[in-house]
């Protein structure tokens, strides 16, 4: 029905494509179908002797999508293409993407060092669209930052996937994260993208020798990480929307990586000092 033909040429295709009335359409038969609805829609008559009459390129079927099968506006007007960055743990490489996105006008929050902006990426519907895009106020901040903040979130959500696997009374994740680059705008700026989650964002520890007391999960997992790790990093800073956090910071032993705030086996043992 959603070729938009007649239900007579509906029926005259069927009969012709289902070969012994099976009441359904192998493969070849689905594909031969189609063909003969593209000739309907050009204006032929659909069917097996006029399909190899016909000598013009092949037209393709159309048909209607149904509706209300998404549920936000597809909205291309502000639309504009980046390359999204996307950091794989198992395989220890990056991989890139092109999408379209679109990006509000105004940051609905603004830091000393980064605005926010609420973003859509338009190859995803409904709530799995919205992000929060991330872009740095000082022009000079290093490309390299975004990447490493990244792959510190992959790695923590890899952590913390073997902490759920554990029967934890309480499950954690990190926001999914990932490193975009603006092609459209001068200078093509690099951003950091995070999914965006509403709620109540909450600080739980930090990267040197405070956490809150009040909430054990948070205490928990970044302790996990430095046993699941066997004694070679752990993951701290922790804050975020509940138990969906973002923006960890990684201690290493080496204190290699990890950005600025890796303060090696010094962050390591003052945190386990004292939490």
């Amino acid at each position: 029905s959603r070729s938009g033909l007649p239900n007579p040429a509906l029926k005259l295709i069927w009969a012709a494509c289902d070969r012994g009335g099976k009441g359904h359409l192998t493969r070849p038969e689905f594909i031969l179908a189609a063909r003969l609805i593209a000739l309907a829609q050009v204006g032929y008559r659909p069917t097996i002797e006029q399909l190899k009459l016909y000598k013009s390129r092949f037209p393709i079927p159309k048909f209607e999508l149904p509706e209300n099968i998404y549920t936000d506006d597809f909205d291309m007007t502000e639309a504009e293409k980046a390359i999204k960055h996307e950091f794989d743990t198992e395989t220890g490489k990056w991989k890139r993407t092109l999408v379209n996105v679109v990006v509000d006008k105004k940051p609905f929050a603004d830091g000393a060092m980064r605005a926010a902006y609420h973003m859509r990426d338009l190859s995803e519907s409904g709530e799995n669209s919205s992000y929060v895009l991330k872009i740095a106020k000082l022009s000079g901040t290093p490309v390299a930052q975004y990447f490493d903040d990244v792959k510190m979130q992959t790695e923590a959500q890899k952590l913390a996937r073997a902490f759920n696997g554990k029967k934890v009374p309480k499950r954690v994740e990190f926001i999914a994260a990932y490193v975009m680059e603006l092609i459209d705008r001068p200078n093509r700026p690099i951003c950091g993208v995070e999914r965006f989650v509403p709620g109540t964002y909450v600080k739980y520890n930090n990267n040197w020798d405070w956490s809150d007391d009040r909430r054990n999960t948070p205490q928990a997992f970044s302790h996990f990480s430095w046993e699941e790790s066997q004694h070679t990093l752990l993951v701290c800073d922790i804050q975020g929307v509940a138990d969906m956090y973002t923006d960890p910071q990684i201690h290493s032993m080496d204190g290699v990586g990890y950005g600025q705030g890796n303060l090696g086996i010094k962050g390591i043992m003052k945190f386990l000092d004292s939490h």
